[in-house]
């Protein structure tokens, strides 16, 4: 009895994600990447630059460990970056926000009066799965969903406002 539950369950493990796939085109690196840019009126490249580097700081683990590269000079900024999986709801959702998490290159390109910002190489950390006898390993994955990306994408836009934010918190912090 078991090994036909387990079969079972191996049938629509393996099956369903075919069946899905088989609907659903994969999503391109450019599908995959996300990138917009956010007006700063009144701040000028090294304003941007500290400031996000402050914001970086303060949402990250570690602004050393994130950040790979960095050029006050240019403006820019990269870094990796990791978030919990968003989730806009349902039981299923609910399972990927507590387990699964978002792996991302970001990068913040400062001008006066703006910023671009750029998420590249958007992929999911998945937990290892074991359940009635089949057993996955911990694993990193392209996003292949477009509704995946779709979630992804409005959480990783919302740091743009968190950034002109910080902008304006940091001119108005150096005025003590």
């Amino acid at each position: 009895m078991k090994s036909i539950k387990a079969l079972t369950v191996a049938m629509l493990f393996f099956a369903t994600p075919s069946y899905v796939a088989a609907r659903q085109p994969d999503l391109t690196d450019e599908d995959r990447t996300v990138v917009q840019v956010f007006e700063a009126p009144g701040s000028n490249k090294d304003e941007i630059f500290t400031a996000s580097r402050m914001w970086i700081a303060d949402h990250f683990k570690s602004a050393k460990a994130v950040i790979e590269y960095e050029s006050k000079d240019d403006g820019v900024i990269i870094g990796n970056g990791n978030m919990a999986y968003p989730c806009s709801g349902g039981f299923a959702c609910h399972i990927r926000a507590e387990a699964w998490h978002v792996g991302f290159t970001m990068k913040v390109e400062g001008k006066d009066g703006r910023f671009r910002l750029s998420f590249t190489n958007v992929h999911l950390e998945l937990p290892p799965y074991s359940n009635v006898g089949l057993s996955l390993p911990a694993r990193d994955e392209a996003v292949s969903r477009r509704e995946d990306m779709d979630n992804i994408r409005a959480k990783l836009l919302e740091f743009g406002p968190q950034l002109v934010a910080s902008i304006g918190k940091a001119e108005s912090s150096n005025a003590w």
